[in-house]
């Protein structure tokens, strides 16, 4: 069943490799293809040479969603597959943020906003890990799917930060 009415029902924390790692996967192809979801924001560190991950972005640019993807390109072991992806992601009109100067982001944040009666609501995780399908079947790393719409404002919030890092946000959550 649809992953955003699993977690608008209660919050999940995945353990990986305890867990499988498809649940982010599976988070981010439904927001590609869902017509109520309007916005995707992620964090990204560390990318797979095969990433579906990078795929369900670009495919959820293609398909009219706006898509902001926060990537590091200094991601030790991974530079290339991250480098090869945000060129295709640029190309296809996903907005990239390159990071700070001065801050290196090695948390795994998203922020999906849908349109839910007349309304938006927002679904996300927030994570340990990395977006390396690869090494997640190694690395033990949390994930947390939440629509505490409380801790996905913060999350948003951070978002703004890196697009305008001169200004100061509170977080509470």
């Amino acid at each position: 069943k649809s992953i955003f009415l699993t977690i608008r029902n209660k919050d999940f924390l995945i353990h990986t490799p305890y867990h499988t790692f498809s649940y982010v996967v599976k988070f981010l192809r439904e927001a590609a293809l869902d017509p109520k979801v309007t916005t995707i924001k992620i964090t990204i560190y560390r990318l797979a040479q095969i990433s579906h991950v990078a795929s369900s972005l670009i495919n959820a640019a293609k398909n009219g969603k706006r898509v902001t993807v926060s990537i590091e390109i200094q991601a030790r072991f991974d530079e290339q597959a991250n480098i090869d992806y945000a060129e295709q992601m640029q190309q296809e009109g996903v907005n990239l943020i390159f990071g700070v100067q001065g801050l290196k982001v090695h948390s795994k944040m998203c922020v999906i906003e849908r349109e839910e009666k007349d309304k938006l609501r927002r679904y996300g995780f927030i994570s340990t890990g990395n977006f390396n399908e690869s090494t997640a079947k190694i690395y033990t790393d949390y994930t947390l799917f939440t629509s505490d719409q409380k801790i996905l404002k913060d999350i948003n919030k951070v978002f703004s930060f890196f697009e305008t890092n001169y200004r100061i946000f509170r977080y509470k959550h």
